[in-house]
């Protein structure tokens, strides 16, 4: 499936440097990203922010070092019962900072969404730059080198549609020679 859609897509190139006169450029995002500025104090901004969430971090392992070492040096003169509410504490304790690392940290964490929020803005300026720099100078394509895909390209290029309209008339096609 993905081969045939890149076939059409170079298909569709050769056809424009075949019957006219394409132009395509390409951009290095990375380079773009951190050369910047307002990604840098973006990047600033969010270095704060992971050190002070690192910070509390280390302080709740600190806490449940302290009580893990409580347990192991008492657990000679506790009670069974004792031993347990102490094991249950630190299971406890335990499942509280994997749960607090999931939410700052993790995938969908409270750093992730702060960083979203700050870039958000600023990719759609640079998205501007781009479409503005892609009229300005002609261009029909331009590609980002860092990731191989198309940042900018006509509208007259879009083949969307077609490959859309081609699908319902090969979904309808086969769903008659059912």
């Amino acid at each position: 499936m993905r081969k045939n859609i890149c076939n059409i897509f170079l298909l569709s190139l050769l056809t424009c440097f075949l019957f006219g006169e394409t132009k395509i450029g390409y951009i290095d995002s990375q380079i773009i990203l951190t050369q910047y500025e307002d990604v840098r104090q973006v990047q600033v901004e969010l270095e704060k922010e992971q050190k002070k969430l690192q910070s509390e971090y280390e302080k709740k392992l600190i806490s449940l070092d302290s009580l893990k070492n409580t347990y192991e040096t008492g657990s000679i003169i506790l009670s069974d019962k004792k031993k347990q509410e102490m094991i249950g504490e630190i299971n406890l304790k335990e499942k509280e900072i994997q749960n607090w690392q999931l939410q700052y940290f993790g995938p969908e964490g409270e750093l992730y969404k702060m960083q979203n929020t700050l870039m958000s803005p600023i990719l759609k300026v640079i998205d501007k730059a781009i479409s503005n720099i892609g009229k300005e100078l002609g261009y029909d394509y331009i590609f980002d080198a860092a990731s191989g895909g198309i940042v900018y390209a006509l509208d007259a290029h879009n083949l969307t549609e077609d490959i859309l309209n081609e699908l319902k008339k090969l979904n309808t096609d086969e769903s008659d020679n059912q």
